[in-house]
């Protein structure tokens, strides 16, 4: 398996649900992967939904640094040969259901066993880089997002 097919095999809409800010990306709200983590993480701006309640509430999001590791993590996956991630490519090559849920919980899970976090707080991250990659083409984002690196 290789970035191309696992991209074939990503539903856009289930990622959705694994990160509901990607609806920001589709509304043209946010127009990057950037914008749409920074209503995910700790710090980073409410979403708009969020608007209607005069006190925000303690802001419980993930801190930025989840962010940061699974996006450079992210780019090393999808748009290099690195060794370490050989297994998890057979993993993922292996599923007999190659659901967009299961694939982006194999790689929180396979990510999360290096970072020592939960692939619950990492998967919404996972979805958004898969997103941006879906987006705007491998190709693109591989540039794109070694440039940020």
């Amino acid at each position: 398996m290789d970035t191309q097919t696992l991209l074939a095999e990503i539903d856009a809409r289930e990622l959705t649900y694994e990160a509901p800010p990607l609806f920001a990306w589709e509304m043209g709200i946010a127009s990057t992967d950037e914008e749409v983590a920074n209503l995910m993480y700790r710090g980073g701006r409410f979403p708009p939904q969020m608007s209607t309640r005069r006190t925000p509430p303690e802001d419980t999001r993930p801190e930025k640094t989840y962010w940061d590791h699974v996006k450079n993590e992210m780019r090393i996956f999808l748009c290099t040969d690195e060794k370490k991630y050989k297994a998890l490519w057979k993993q993922i090559d292996a599923m007999q259901k190659k659901s967009t849920t299961a694939i982006v919980g194999v790689i929180a899970a396979f990510l999360g066993s290096s970072l020592g976090a939960p692939a619950t707080i990492l998967a919404g991250f996972v979805a958004v880089c898969l997103y941006a990659a879906l987006k705007v083409g491998k190709e693109a984002y591989c540039g794109y997002s070694s440039n940020e690196a």
